[in-house]
């Protein structure tokens, strides 16, 4: 299997699973922790296998720019999804001190 195609089945495998993570959240709310975490990473699978499609040498470079730009998109809404479940971590610790006590 050559590199460009072993690319492409990593590619293939981290967009499935970010698109049944996806589908898993589908009904959670927007502030769900779990749900977070669960699409953040697969958000992160995906960007890494479209780096990884981008540095094939072979590829034209208007295919590579392109690859680079959907790493960077998939990257940001990863970085969305962590600040979630930072965030409800950070509400869940403050409650479990009495953070929230009128």
């Amino acid at each position: 299997m050559g590199d460009q195609q072993k690319a492409s089945a990593q590619w293939e495998g981290a967009y499935r699973r970010f698109t049944e993570a996806s589908e898993r959240s589908r009904y959670s709310g927007p502030d769900d922790p779990d749900a977070a975490c669960r699409l953040a990473s697969a958000y992160r699978s995906v960007a890494w296998s479209w780096r990884q499609l981008a540095s094939i040498k072979t590829i034209p470079w208007w295919a590579k720019a392109a690859a680079l730009h959907a790493a960077d998109t998939f990257d940001q809404e990863a970085s969305l999804c962590e600040r979630v479940a930072d965030s409800s971590a950070t509400r869940e610790r403050s409650s479990e001190r009495g953070g929230n006590r009128p």
